[in-house]
């Protein structure tokens, strides 16, 4: 299994190994999980999503980062 990894403005979404999911983590099947990470938080803090699908993962970031712009225009 290759590396990947998007960042996305604050957050990155890495790739993360099945062996190396959090214990109880939903669903290890054969389709590659994603953790996403906080860029701006240090420590286990920076974890905001563990062992996701990836679809699930972008979808997160970007609906943070829209909120966030909109936050910003008032």
């Amino acid at each position: 299994m290759g590396s990947f990894r998007l960042v996305l403005d604050e957050f990155e979404v890495v790739e993360v190994a099945a062996a190396a999911a959090p214990e109880g983590a939903a669903d290890l099947s054969e389709s590659p999980r994603f953790d996403v990470i906080d860029r701006l938080l240090e420590g286990d803090d920076r974890y905001i999503l563990r062992d996701e699908a990836f679809q699930q993962a972008v979808d997160f970031c970007i609906a943070w980062l829209d909120e966030k712009a909109k936050s910003r225009e008032h």
